[in-house]
C-alpha cells in the first residue's frame, strides 16, 4: 500500500465550474448579531408573524415517524394540493420550498448559453439559478414607478431562439403589486416558450392566473406554503405544469420531491385548515393597509400599493441603506435593495407583522429619519 504523500498539495478549487464562479449570489436579509439584546422585530423576510395553523401545529406535535422515509412521489401532499387548487394531482410537482421547484425547472430547461427572460426589480433568486446552469438572464425592466408596469411587448421582442423560459413574479417581489392581467396574458399568448408565473403571494392578492392554464399549453404556475400558511421553516413549494411536460418534470424532480415527512404532515394539515388561514390573510391585509396609511403620514415617505404581505416604501433619502442599518441597530430589521440597476435604492421593504411590531417599526423609523436629516 502506498503511503499518502506528506505535504502534497492539491488545488481542489481547480475543478469548480466557471458558471459557479460567475454566478450572482443571492444575498438574503441578515440579522446583525451585534444588534441590541432583547426582542428583535423581524420584518425582513416576508414571513407570517402568526405561524402555522392549529391543525398544522397539532400535526407537528404528533409527528413521530422521523425514522421513516417520506412517500417517494409525495402523493398525499400532491393530493392535498390538488384539492386546494382544483388542479389534478398528476400536474403538480412539489419541492423543498419554491426555490427547489424553480431549481428543478432550470435543470429541466436551461443549458449553457440558454436564456431566461425576467423583469427587474424582481425576486433575486432567479438570476442565481439561471447562472448556475450556465444560462443567461435577459432583463426587460419594469416600467417607472409607481406603476412598475410589465412591458409585455418588450418581453416578447426580447425572446430569441435561445429563450427557454419567461419568468413573471405576480404579485411581484419586491414591489408588492399585481401586474395588469391583460399584460401577463399577452406574454403567455405570444411567447413561443414556457412562461412560469410565480404566485408566491397569490393568496394575499385573492387572484390567480390558474384558469388560464386551460387555454394556454405553455403556462406553469409556481406556489408556496411559506407565506400564507406560515410554513417558511418547513420548506414546501409546488408547481403546476402543463400535462405534456410532466414526464420530464418527474425526471428532474428528486426522490420524495425533497419534501420531508414532517413538512408533508404540516402542509397537509394546513390545507385542511384553510378557513383559519383565510382569517389570518384578512388580518394581515388589513394590518398592511393600516401600516401603509401610517407610513404615508410621515413626511416624505411613500408606501407603494401592495397585494402581498409586505410594503415597498420610498424614503426621503437618496440611499435607504443607512436608515435600514440604523433600524437594525435598534433591533428592527427590514430589507434594502442596494443594486442601483433596480432603481429602488431609496426604498426599504417591510414585511407585515403584528400591530405591536408595526408600532416599534414606525417609532424607530421616525427616529432614524430624524437622525439622517440631522446628519445631512
Amino acid at each position: 500500500m502506498t503511503a499518502p504523500a506528506v505535504g502534497r498539495t492539491v488545488d481542489v478549487t481547480a475543478g469548480v465550474r466557471p458558471a459557479v464562479r460567475a454566478m450572482p449570489t443571492y444575498v438574503p436579509a441578515k440579522i446583525d448579531h451585534a444588534s441590541p439584546t432583547g426582542r428583535q422585530v423581524k420584518l425582513d423576510m416576508n414571513e407570517s408573524p402568526y405561524g402555522p395553523s392549529p391543525r398544522a401545529r397539532a400535526a407537528l406535535a404528533a409527528f413521530d415517524a422521523t425514522n421513516r422515509y417520506p412517500d417517494f412521489a409525495a402523493s398525499e401532499l400532491r393530493e392535498a394540493l390538488a384539492c386546494y387548487t382544483g388542479v389534478p394531482a398528476e400536474r403538480i410537482a412539489a419541492g423543498a420550498g419554491l426555490d427547489d421547484v424553480l431549481n428543478n425547472l432550470m435543470v429541466l430547461l436551461v443549458d449553457p448559453g440558454d436564456e431566461v427572460v425576467i423583469s427587474e426589480p424582481t425576486f433575486g433568486v432567479y438570476r442565481s439559478l439561471v447562472a448556475l446552469r450556465g444560462g443567461r438572464t435577459v432583463d426587460v425592466p419594469l416600467g417607472p414607478r409607481p406603476d412598475f408596469a410589465l412591458d409585455a411587448e418588450a418581453i416578447l421582442a426580447a425572446i430569441t431562439p435561445r429563450t427557454k423560459l419567461v419568468l413573471i413574479c405576480d404579485p411581484n417581489n419586491p414591489t408588492g403589486h399585481r401586474f395588469d392581467p391583460a399584460s401577463v396574458e399577452r406574454v403567455i399568448a405570444g411567447a413561443p416558450c414556457l412562461v412560469a408565473v410565480d404566485e408566491a403571494y397569490a393568496e394575499f392578492a385573492g387572484a390567480t392566473i390558474l384558469p388560464l392554464m386551460a387555454r394556454y399549453p405553455n403556462l406553469c404556475v409556481l406556489r408556496t406554503l411559506s407565506k400564507f400558511a406560515g410554513l417558511a421553516g418547513m420548506r414546501v413549494g409546488y408547481g403546476i405544469f402543463p400535462e405534456a411536460l410532466m414526464p420530464d418534470v418527474w425526471r428532474v424532480t428528486p426522490a420524495f420531491c425533497n419534501v420531508s415527512a414532517a413538512s408533508t404532515a404540516a402542509a397537509v394539515a394546513s390545507l385542511e385548515d384553510v378557513a383559519f388561514l383565510r382569517g389570518v390573510i384578512d388580518r394581515l391585509n388589513a394590518d398592511r393597509d393600516r401600516l401603509a396609511a401610517d407610513l404615508a403620514a410621515l413626511p416624505g415617505v411613500e408606501p407603494f400599493p401592495s397585494a402581498t404581505n409586505f410594503l415597498l416604501v420610498r424614503l426621503p433619502v437618496r440611499d435607504a441603506r443607512p436608515v435600514v442599518l440604523d433600524l437594525a441597530a435598534h433591533g428592527v430589521h427590514v430589507r434594502h435593495f442596494a443594486n442601483p440597476a433596480l432603481g429602488i435604492a431609496d426604498c426599504l421593504r417591510v414585511s407585515v407583522g403584528t400591530p405591536e411590531e408595526h408600532a416599534r417599526f414606525l417609532a424607530a423609523l421616525r427616529d432614524a429619519l430624524g437622525r439622517a436629516e440631522a446628519a445631512a
